[in-house]
């Protein structure tokens, strides 16, 4: 079971890391149809710019295991902003392309979750150890 939840977590940043680092880098191409889009929406350059760092970043993070809720949490951020400009510019028919990213990211980061442990033990703690 352990192996099949591992090769499922693989496949599923795998699969994020492709669509969102071509997504990413096409942000980059004033040719891609995005910074019209942007524009349409009412977003200045600055922000399709920032948008396409972010989804090449939430890429690349999902390709170390350790750093995949990072990036799973970068996508589900950006994809609540892509359903909420969709829904609220009155585009709501595309608001599946933000939503079914969005799932597939949640389950990314709860199949990569990792408590942040503190490792340092407490002062205290280790001076009663050592009288014992």
């Amino acid at each position: 079971m352990k192996i099949a939840k591992e090769v499922f977590a693989w496949l599923l940043a795998l699969f994020l890391c492709f669509v969102f680092l071509k997504a990413g880098w096409s942000k980059f191409d004033p040719a891609s149809g995005w910074t019209r889009a942007f524009h349409h929406w009412g977003f200045p350059d600055w922000f399709l710019i920032t948008v396409g760092v972010l989804e090449v970043a939430a890429a690349l993070l999902l390709l170390v295991p350790r750093t995949a809720m990072f990036g799973a949490a970068i996508i589900i951020v950006l994809m609540i902003g892509g359903a909420w400009t969709n829904v609220s510019r009155g585009d709501a028919r595309h608001v599946m392309s933000s939503v079914t990213p969005m799932i597939l990211a949640s389950i990314v980061l709860a199949l990569r979750r990792h408590p942040l442990r503190y490792t340092a033990t407490p002062p205290l703690a280790s001076a009663s150890s050592s009288r014992e």
